[in-house]
């Protein structure tokens, strides 16, 4: 469940900033007032944290990511997010222990329209 976290990232909109001062980043200037967005999947792709993090492998360890936010940022709701999908992924693995797309991956039609990532619709089979 952690690294589908960290792989999808739910929110992609990520945190908007207004620098306070004059600012270099990987030989970019970020000037005062001038606005940034800092997308959250950014983040967890990051090679530094995640050896090979543009691939999903559910057997990676930690929490490291932060598809909950970070610090002050931090999701009060994180708690209970992790506990309703511990429940919902272990019920519906227990009831239909092999679903699998029905359709091809091309088939699929992903949300890419607002602050929530996800698909419109996911037939599945088992």
């Amino acid at each position: 469940m952690e690294e589908l976290l960290r792989y999808l990232t739910v929110t992609h909109t990520g945190g908007r900033r207004v620098a306070l001062e004059d600012i270099h980043i990987a030989g970019q200037t970020i000037r005062a007032g001038e606005g940034i967005i800092l997308p959250n999947e950014s983040a967890n792709r990051d090679p530094e944290v995640f050896a090979h993090p543009n691939q999903l492998d559910l057997k990676r360890e930690g929490r490291s990511h932060v598809a909950f936010g970070f610090g002050v940022h931090l999701c009060l709701g994180q708690s209970l997010a992790r506990l309703k999908l511990q429940v919902v992924y272990g019920t519906l693995y227990r009831r239909i222990p092999a679903p699998r797309a029905a359709v091809e991956l091309n088939q699929i039609s992903f949300k890419h329209d607002g602050t929530v990532y996800g698909v419109h619709e996911l037939p599945v089979t088992w």
